[in-house]
């Protein structure tokens, strides 16, 4: 097997710099020095990074399309009209529909859910899908954590007489999709002040928007996808992941309670690890193996019972996963080692391999590979 020739490179210090950060902030010279390393040269960002300085949720209606998408869902509620919240497989698409499913439930819209099959129908919005939508009686559809990138998906919405807000966090193409509202940080004319959002944390502004405060309750939820996507943790995100952490330690929610148990968090300290290598690889296991609908209904389980179940059911797609990963890995380096010559850029390929545990790459770096599978 080729061994990795990674090697460590030794950035060098500004120890003028990170005296001055050590004093004003009083914490040590290592912590100030690594603080400068991450580009954090500013007392005042520091105290923000550190969280010294209980920061607060930036206004939802900074975000361009948040007004018109409040005012659309607030129509949908006096109309008892139905609203579809569309997301996606992976475990910041799964924690969004929850978060979003949650807060539309909280403000009194009959809403429901629906995620795509990987395998059957691919990424994202689809116009079947959005057919279906219209022809069961549903007059609004929401993404989350997708739908940048829909662009026939939006006419053909349009054509059918659905309408369509996107809420996504991915990069917008050069051209946006036709839709009622779109709330995306990174789209263009959008002053929102913090770019780097996960899917989830998209959701969560939209929620903290409708029910006209910042909804505390949910971020067990957005605190899972915030870690598992694994967005930049500064700025909101950094919020959220430590309060959602500690919302994670005394949840009462019976589903969440049963993904601990089946992780093996037993520790009342729970961490960012534990949801980025227990939590997280389980909730994407569903969707990279079948439908993710599981690891939906588990998150927002009610029953012990039935969250204790579905739990079980996660747990051992995600054995499987791990068992194909494993596979998947020993036989692209038996490829790469049948080679007489490694070339600097390898793509391997094998019939037969599973498309939904793909993602679960190996990292190469030039002639050399080292195999990491997820936990």
């Amino acid at each position: 097997m080729l061994q990795s020739k990674a090697r460590w490179r030794i950035l060098e210090q500004d120890e003028a710099l990170a005296s001055r950060l050590s004093e004003e902030l009083r914490v040590s010279v290592l912590a100030a020095r690594l603080l400068v390393h991450r580009g954090i040269t500013e007392s005042e960002t520091a105290k923000r990074f550190l969280l010294k300085e209980e920061p607060e949720f930036h206004d939802p209606f900074l975000l361009k399309g948040m007004e018109e998408t409040v005012k659309r869902i607030n129509v949908a509620v006096e109309s008892n009209e139905r609203i579809l919240v569309f997301g996606d497989y992976d475990a910041d698409g799964v924690s969004s529909t929850s978060v979003m499913l949650t807060a539309l439930r909280m403000y009194g819209a009959k809403c429901d859910y629906y995620i795509p099959n990987r395998f059957t129908e691919g990424y994202g919005p689809n116009n079947p899908a959005l057919e279906q939508a219209k022809a069961e009686g549903y007059g609004l559809v929401i993404t989350v954590d997708t739908g940048i990138s829909a662009l026939d998906q939006g006419v053909f919405a349009k054509e059918i007489g659905l309408d369509f807000i996107v809420t996504d966090h991915h990069e917008p193409p050069p051209s946006l999709p036709e839709a009622h509202a779109i709330i995306n940080p990174k789209q263009p004319g959008c002053s929102y002040p913090f770019k780097e959002l996960a899917g989830v944390g998209v959701a969560f502004k939209v929620a903290h928007a409708l029910l006209g405060r910042v909804p505390y309750e949910l971020l067990e939820f957005a605190v899972i996808g915030t870690i598992a996507d694994l967005v930049p943790l500064v700025d909101e995100n950094r919020l959220i992941a430590k309060k959602g952490l500690h919302a994670l330690e005394s949840t009462s929610r019976p589903g969440i309670r049963a993904l601990k148990d089946v992780c093996g968090i037993k520790q009342e300290t729970i961490e960012a690890d534990h949801v980025g290598f227990g939590m997280g690889p389980r909730l994407n296991a569903a969707g990279r193996l079948d439908s993710a609908d599981p690891a939906v209904e588990l998150l927002l389980a009610e029953d012990s019972d039935v969250a204790k179940e579905l739990a079980e059911k996660i747990d051992q797609l995600n054995k499987e996963r791990q068992a194909i990963v494993n596979k998947m890995t020993e036989e692209a380096i038996a490829l790469v080692d049948q080679e007489a010559t490694i070339p600097e850029v390898i793509i391997i390929a094998k019939e037969g391999w599973n498309a939904g545990v793909i993602g679960s790459w190996l990292p190469v770096s030039l002639k050399s590979i080292t195999a990491q599978p997820l936990s």
